[in-house]
């Protein structure tokens, strides 16, 4: 049996495997039976994923689930480079396909467009597919900066009215995708994406959260033990009754719980 450490920050549940495939796998596990219950029960789904290697733990083990009707499943994504193609190495919505998409038959699966030359109305456009879909679960990872999706702490708004926005990335979010590989340097990495809002994942009825490694651990500890402030947005999710966070033990180590 998997052994877990459970426990409560205000709303948010909080659970440390013993590593990150464990978590992804149980965390796999739980979104399995979420799928099959609303499938049972309203004949469809929308689901919100996030496109990071912190994800690939659950994604590889979600899309062996038995029994999920896949092609019931409309699939969005969190966020997406400006500027760049769907085909880029480093696109977000590629990684989706090559992760998920390319083994299981969603119904659809809308993507951001990185390369619209208007990036308000391409917010406008996707929020409007958001709003038709009504995700009822998100897949979230956390930041080295705390950020959610790509709202990183400078321009987090608790109470943005957008549910999807033009971004700047700041530096420390910029240089985890370095860390992450997606990017030789620092230089690379582009200044500008689109992104879903902090307000818009309060509303999706689920969400569960992976986060592994220890260079996440300064940004757990301040979400769970600081104070819920847009310094660190994932903070917020202590305010959400249907969070799980998944931690492997290296972003759970500086925790005093």
């Amino acid at each position: 049996m998997t052994r877990v450490r459970s426990f409560r920050k205000d709303l948010l549940e909080v659970r440390v495997y013993a590593d990150r495939v464990a978590a992804g796998a149980a965390g796999a596990e739980m979104a399995a039976d979420l799928i099959r219950g609303e499938i049972a029960r309203n004949g469809r789904m929308a689901i919100v994923f996030a496109s990071a290697v912190s994800q690939n733990p659950f994604l590889a083990a979600l899309r062996e689930q038995p029994g999920i009707a896949w092609d019931r499943i409309t699939a969005f994504h969190m966020d997406e480079y400006a500027g760049m193609s769907g085909d880029h190495p480093a696109s977000f919505r590629r990684f989706l396909r090559e992760r998920l998409f390319d083994h299981v038959p969603v119904a659809a699966f809308h993507q951001l467009d990185g390369e619209a030359a208007d990036a308000d109305s391409e917010c406008a456009r996707y929020a409007g597919l958001l709003q038709a879909g009504q995700p009822s679960l998100v897949i979230m990872g956390v930041g080295e900066n705390g950020h959610l999706a790509f709202i990183d702490p400078p321009v987090c708004d608790f109470h943005d009215a957008r549910d999807v926005r033009p971004v700047e990335l700041d530096d420390v979010c910029r240089m985890q995708q370095v860390h992450d590989g997606a990017f030789a340097r620092l230089e690379d990495v582009p200044t500008r994406a689109l992104s879903l809002t902090v307000p818009f994942f309060l509303r999706v009825p689920r969400a569960l959260v992976f986060v592994n490694g220890a260079h996440k651990s300064a940004a757990i500890q301040a979400a769970l033990e600081g104070a819920v402030k847009e310094s660190c947005p994932a903070s917020v999710l202590r305010r959400h009754s249907g969070a799980i966070m998944f931690l492997d033990p290296a972003a759970a180590g500086r925790l005093t719980t």
